[in-house]
Order: structure tokens, then sequence, then C-alpha cells
């Protein structure tokens, strides 16, 4: 019988943070000021989307978006321990904050994506049906596969909420080179086989502004998660 697998068996594929609010009208008068405050704190910043609702901006940090109910950071070189992710984020949810004055956060989330590559789809598949997370016997159902595919939990109370979803699937990854290019960038054209292990973290009940630090919040709520979803792993332990 192989040996249970770990989150440390998987590789980070993204994290993000997202903080939700009442939509924030002052979005029209002072995206450039939010921008103008964290200029310091990110380097090669530059505009990837721009809307009166909604800016992003690329970053070598990660991903930066505004929005009239919603801000984010999205990091797809994300540290084990989410210190660094979370300095990056309190730069720009300090900025946010303070521009668009905004004291209460509906809803605070950590969403952390990782995958373990397999050569080929059907081993994806046998290694997902060997953790027997869904105990069920393994039999043919639907007049489809014999074991699940995908497997999806989720806990949640009046404070705090939690999804974790695995699935054996087989992801594409394709990239577009300008034309001036071609020559001198190879086409990315890969498909990768394997498990996408998906994290949600989130509050339910509405957070005051002054109560929440993301440097201490992020990694603390990072030990948790990857804590929690090793026990679940291992079997329910």
């Amino acid at each position: 019988m192989p040996s249970p697998l770990t989150i440390d068996d998987f590789k980070p594929f993204s994290v993000t943070c997202e903080l939700r609010y009442k939509n924030a009208y002052l979005i029209y008068d002072r995206t450039g000021q939010v921008i103008e405050d964290v200029r310091e704190s990110f380097t090669d910043i530059n505009v990837s989307t721009s809307s009166p609702q909604q800016t992003a901006w690329v970053t070598n940090e990660g991903t930066l978006t505004l929005e009239l109910g919603a801000c984010r950071v999205i990091s797809t070189r994300p540290d084990k321990n989410a210190e660094a992710f979370a300095k990056h984020c309190k730069a720009f949810f300090d900025a946010v904050t303070h521009h668009l004055q905004i004291g209460v956060f509906t809803r605070i989330g950590l969403r952390y994506i990782l995958r373990k590559e397999y050569k080929t789809l059907d081993e994806s598949k046998a290694a997902l049906a060997s953790m027997m997370l869904a105990n069920l016997k393994p039999t043919k159902r639907f007049n489809s596969s014999d074991s699940p595919t995908e497997i999806l939990f989720r806990w949640e109370d009046s404070q705090i909420g939690a999804f974790v979803r695995l699935k054996a699937e087989m992801v594409e990854l394709k990239a577009t080179v300008p034309p001036e290019f071609q020559d001198i960038v190879p086409k990315i054209d890969k498909k990768i086989n394997g498990l996408t292990l998906d994290i949600d973290y989130y509050t339910v009940a509405p957070v005051d502004r002054e109560q929440w630090n993301s440097q201490e919040w992020l990694p603390e709520k990072m030990r948790l998660v990857r804590k929690e979803v090793d026990g679940i792993l291992g079997g329910g332990k």
C-alpha cells in the first residue's frame, strides 16, 4: 500500500488573499492614489486591465486587483509560510482601505492551489481513489467510472468556513507569443496530468478593519490550512 500523501507532496501553484466589502464608490476618484501609495512596495508594476469599476496591475510579486466591492493579491510563486506574501498584501490592502475608507470586511479569504503531477490521467485517478476519502467501495456508479474523479468537502459555521477540493485532471497550459518574438521565444503548449488540491479558507462573520492585520493573519492561517489538509490527506486524522 502506498504511503499517504502529505501537502508537501504537492507543488504550490498559486495563493490568493481577497477582501470583500460593501461597494466602495470612492474607487471612481481614488484608484490612482492607491497605486501611487504602493509603487515602492512592488517592482515593475504595470496596468493589465482598467475600467471605472475594476483595475488590475501585474508586478514581479504578483497580480493586484481593485474592484468596487473587493480587492485581492494573487501570487504564482508563493512562499511556504506566506510571510513574504503577507507583507505584499499588507502594503496593498492598507492603501485600499485607507483611500476607499473601508471600515468593515464582509469576507476575508485565503485560497491556496497546489498540484501533484503524474505521468498519466489514469495514474492521477488511481492516486485519488487510493486515498478512500469518500468512504465508498470502488464500483461503477451512474454508468460512469468506478471511483470519483473529484472530491469536495466544506465546513462552515457562523464565523469561519473552509472548502477543500481534490481533482484528478489534465491541465493544458498554452501561451500566445507575439509574432515579432516567435522566432526567439518557444511556443508554450503543455499538458499536465495530476491531482489538483484547491483550498479556500474564509471568514463568514464581518471583520472590523482595525481588528485585522494581514501580516499576522495570513502566516497563521497558512499554517492552519497545511496542518488540517495533512490530516485530511492522511485519512481524516
